[in-house]
């Protein structure tokens, strides 16, 4: 079984998550920003409550030593906390705006997988989850003419590449897109996209 760490893992997606792996016998580090709502989060679930704000660093820090402390290794880390921010016409966002949601949903991203890939290398199957949803595509929206049709990219779900071990994946993994930036290896450059897994 896995020792999985979840951030944004209180509520939603992340809390769902966290249910079904405990359910299957995993070891889930539940994370949250809000002490008192982890606690019961993980309390319900049978969980261990780690805190973390993915948008501090020192709590990011803190989060990974905690667990180095505790557990040792992470086999999986899933990238779940996330915010929608405000909503709204374009012409009534700022740019504050858009660097707080940024923070969470990119820079947040950045933040915690850097301070876990530590205890991600101590795993001999590691596996790195960042969750997103349809606000977070560029697309057209939807064509008026074809109901259930969009405009924009079709987005399927695909495995990350490995990235703690890039050049082990013995093609089980699909390739990063051309242009796409991954750890360890740097921007790729012109090549085939990837291919869904």
């Amino acid at each position: 079984m896995t020792t999985t760490f979840i951030t944004g893992a209180n509520k939603f997606l992340g809390h769902e998550t966290a249910r079904r792996l405990v359910e299957a016998g995993h070891t889930v580090l539940l994370g949250a920003r809000d002490r008192e709502r982890g606690l019961a989060a993980a309390a319900s679930l049978g969980a261990r409550f780690v805190q973390i704000d993915v948008t501090d660093d020192a709590s990011v820090r803190a989060a990974a030593a905690d667990v180095a402390a505790h557990e040792g290794a992470v086999d999986v880390l899933v990238n779940n906390a996330g915010v929608l921010g405000r909503v709204g016409p374009v012409e009534e966002y700022t740019a504050a705006d858009m660097s707080a949601v940024l923070d969470v949903n990119v820079v947040g991203i950045v933040r915690v997988t850097h301070a876990f890939l530590p205890l991600l290398r101590r795993s001999p199957h590691p596996a790195i989850v960042n969750v997103s949803s349809g606000m977070g595509a560029f697309r057209r929206g939807p064509r008026h003419d074809r109901p259930g049709r969009t405009d924009g990219p079709v987005h399927r779900p695909v495995r990350n590449p490995p990235l703690v071990t890039p050049h082990r994946s013995r093609g089980r993994w699909p390739r990063p897109a051309a242009g796409t930036l991954t750890p360890d290896v740097g921007v790729r450059g012109k090549g085939r996209p990837a291919e869904p897994g």
